[in-house]
């Protein structure tokens, strides 16, 4: 957390706007290092590679072709009763903490609602049968919750993908892990000194992948005079990526070192401003109202 608590500190303190999210995400943060999943035992551990590959190349992200398996669920439900129990003591609102209180209560009284509601998440992106079980608790923060939750419990599975993903590209504009649409870009310069190129990364589960260097990928157009940029004067290191054909745009971080906080989506949320400003919609799943 280190590393992780100085780059957000020393963003936050060029753009005091983000305090309030900023300590959220870094309670949320110190929940998931806490209750880190376990390594796995073996090099056998994890999916099933030759599968994972068929389905992969058919476009058919990880977690549609596979499970994702008990432990995944549990652990993800285990995040999401450890996050609303911090949120309860340390939450940086009263409202974020009224939300956090009521959820935490809800879980406690019923045992399996955790785990009901991370699969539910993970297999529709909303809650339906797990709302009507939560009563009053706003849905939006607990999807957000959830998949917080889930973002940590799928770092083995994540890194396993990232290898495959060497060997076997993909160049779609939705995650290969769980399938949801992007919320970030990185432009970062290759080590073969060849120009630079392009990741998205998934607004729900976090997962990186490598993505063609010109085009939108919410609607595939690769017409160079309908994808336009939208550059901030005071933040060299960050753009705004449009495309006239759908409307849509994407954040882009190009800067070095501070990716693990840049490419967070909370902290560019003055971007997602300045796009709707504009004229331009968020595609990517909205975990934060604007």
């Amino acid at each position: 957390m280190g590393d992780r608590a100085a780059q957000i500190k020393d963003w936050v303190k060029e753009r005091p706007y983000l305090e309030e999210i900023a300590g959220l995400h870094e309670t949320i943060a110190a929940a998931i290092e806490e209750n880190a999943a376990p390594e796995p035992e073996s090099d056998s551990a994890g999916v099933d590679q030759a599968p994972a590959v068929e389905e992969l190349k058919k476009g058919v992200p990880l977690l549609r072709a596979v499970e994702a398996g008990e432990a995944i669920i549990a652990h993800a439900a285990g995040l999401l009763e450890a996050m609303t129990a911090a949120l309860v003591k340390a939450s940086p609102t009263e409202e974020i903490k009224g939300h956090a209180s009521r959820a935490q209560g809800a879980f406690q009284k019923q045992a399996a609602l955790p785990g009901q509601v991370v699969a539910e998440v993970l297999e529709t992106g909303t809650l339906q049968q797990g709302k009507e079980s939560l009563g009053e608790i706003d849905e939006g923060f607990i999807v957000f919750l959830t998949w917080s939750a889930l973002s940590g419990a799928l770092e083995p599975l994540q890194r396993q993908l990232a290898e495959l993903l060497e060997e076997h590209t993909w160049r779609r504009g939705y995650c290969p892990l769980c399938g949801h649409l992007p919320a970030m870009g990185y432009l970062f310069h290759t080590e073969r000194g060849k120009g630079r190129e392009r990741d998205l990364v998934c607004g729900c589960c976090r997962m990186r992948w490598r993505y063609k260097r010109i085009g939108c990928p919410y609607c595939d157009n690769t017409e160079q005079g309908q994808l336009n940029i939208i550059g901030l004067d005071d933040e060299p290191e960050l753009r705004i990526d449009t495309c006239d054909r759908c409307k849509a745009y994407l954040k882009t971080y190009m800067g070095e070192g501070k990716e693990e906080v840049a490419l967070a989506d909370w902290s560019t949320l003055h971007l997602d401003l300045v796009a709707k400003e504009k004229g331009f919609k968020r595609s990517g799943h909205r975990m934060y109202t604007l």
